[in-house]
């Protein structure tokens, strides 16, 4: 029988496992966000805007087609790490075989449908003639991979259930840079874009290849028939991945309406400052997923082990330790924001500052409730969060509506935050809360209650930078925030935790 010592070490090296896997996707982010950085401006200088616009267009339909993922692959994680967490390793190879065999249905459906579309583009598009037969040289590239990498999501998604962050993170910067390398040499000696797309589905298929490898021989060791359809399995996956599906849906709904409203009722160049705040925003959105999304797969483990002591303790801490790290740059970017605004865009978006300010706001109320969400989920309760986000959706579409003829974008951003704030994260908490078999006093006393201090310390600060120097570009800027950003972590990490708290985020933080 394991002493409290033992679980305590075992809840230690379970929340260093999640740690370790939030750097390892953040690293992996970073250097496709460089990489991609370099390649923008070095392929447009030697293909011209109106091939690389092609190319554009070609990866914009391409992504359209994501949509039929269905939330599949947002199901195989939750269902591979509740199956190893019961060490049922066959119910994990039906996830897989299943999934496989979907995955393989979905890229056939695919490549046929941009096999189509290479032959009737040019009749939607402005293409000239000269490039007409560029661009459907890449969507027949596309459509060969898709039949390749659409099956290949399936052990990506197996890895990530796996909590083998270290494989997808080592797998994706490795096909990254050899995707800059390529780049470099096609065009180089003028070997034109489609040998760079051809050579960047290769490597994103062999990366595919490593995934299903590692997961084939080295982790589960399962065998993988094919074709193979099992009608329970299935109505499990899709029982799941459709609310998650539908979810993900009426968030993207949300800020695309907002553009729609605006540019209907406001001015279409309104649009443009909306989507200063939609920017800033969409970033938060992504950081918030780098951080949250190793804990799905560590929260159903938990729940397939049947763990409940430790989603708790993972439900406190998590949330504690979570929103101490992401609020403050949220407040940060509230309060230089007419500075960082100013430098970044220039004059004529003075209009777009204080919508910017109300819109990321709600990361504060957000980045609360997604560990929570995360356990939640993990547990299977996707249809109420679901009904959550559509009457949220319901109540955005009638603010925004109401407030934009008076307000302006500042009222379709309010239309947008109002619900997000009383409807998401208020109903959200209390599923959480009630899921979890905790009361509101105690997670609010364990996870937020010292935390609000750290928010005061932050606009302290923040403020106090400003009133000592305002920089003059968006660059100086931004140093200059994470300037504060830095002094709040390490004062709060002084301040505001205990000791065993301080032992506690040391050991983690270790790789």
């Amino acid at each position: 029988m394991k002493t409290f010592r033992d679980l305590k070490l075992l809840f230690m090296s379970r929340k260093r496992v999640i740690t370790n896997n939030i750097k390892y996707n953040i690293a992996s982010q970073i250097v496709g966000f460089v990489v991609g950085l370099m390649l923008f401006p070095f392929i447009v200088s030697h293909v011209g805007k109106e091939v690389y616009g092609a190319y554009l267009l070609v990866t914009t339909c391409i992504g359209y087609f994501g949509v039929l993922d269905f939330g599949v692959g947002a199901a195989i994680p939750k269902y591979i790490a509740e199956f190893t967490g019961k060490n049922d390793l066959k119910g994990a190879g039906k996830i897989i075989n299943s999934s496989l065999f979907f995955y393989t249905i979905v890229g056939i459906f695919v490549a046929i449908c941009l096999v189509i579309l290479s032959f009737c583009f040019d009749r939607i598009f402005h293409i000239s003639s000269g490039d007409v037969a560029v661009m459907r040289q890449l969507f027949w590239v596309a459509a060969l991979a898709s039949l390749f990498i659409w099956p290949g999501r399936t052990f990506d998604s197996v890895l990530y259930g796996l909590q083998r962050f270290d494989w997808l993170a080592i797998s994706n910067i490795v096909a990254t840079i050899l995707t800059g390398i390529s780049a470099y040499f096609i065009f180089t000696y003028h070997l034109g874009m489609v040998w760079f797309v051809a050579l960047f589905y290769v490597f994103i298929i062999l990366r595919c290849l490593v995934s299903y490898i590692i997961v084939r021989y080295h982790i589960l060791k399962t065998p993988i028939p094919f074709p193979y359809f099992d009608k329970e399995t299935s109505k499990m996956i899709f029982g799941f991945s459709f609310f998650l599906f539908f979810s993900s849906l009426l968030s993207l709904f949300i800020f695309n309406f907002d553009s729609f409203v605006i540019g209907a009722f406001a001015s279409v160049s309104a649009v443009t400052l909306y989507s200063v705040g939609y920017s800033l925003q969409n970033g938060f959105r992504s950081i918030n997923s780098f951080i949250i999304g190793p804990i799905l797969p560590a929260s159903a483990k938990l729940e397939g082990e049947q763990k409940e002591a430790l989603q708790k303790e993972l439900l406190f801490k998590g949330t504690k330790y979570v929103t101490m790290i992401f609020v403050p740059g949220v407040i940060i970017t509230i309060i230089f924001a007419k500075l960082f605004i100013n430098n970044w865009m220039g004059p004529g978006f003075e209009e777009s500052i204080l919508p910017a300010q109300v819109l990321i706001a709600f990361w504060i109320f957000g980045n609360t409730i997604n560990v929570g969400a995360s356990l939640a989920t993990a547990k299977g309760h996707v249809k109420a969060f679901f009904k959550i986000n559509l009457l949220n959706a319901l109540l955005n579409v009638g603010l925004s509506l109401v407030l934009v003829r008076p307000l302006g974008i500042l009222g379709v951003v309010l239309g947008t935050t109002i619900p997000m704030i009383l409807i998401d994260f208020s109903l959200s908490l209390y599923q959480i809360v009630t899921i979890m078999k905790v009361s509101f006093k105690d997670f609010f006393n364990v996870a937020i209650k010292k935390n609000l201090l750290v928010y005061l310390f932050t606009i302290i600060v923040s403020v106090a930078a400003l009133k000592v120097f305002q920089p003059a570009n968006v660059f100086l800027t931004i140093l200059q925030m994470g300037i504060v950003y830095s002094i709040v972590m390490l004062g709060s990490f002084y301040l505001f935790l205990s000791p065993k708290e301080r032992e506690e985020v040391l050991f983690m933080v270790k790789f």
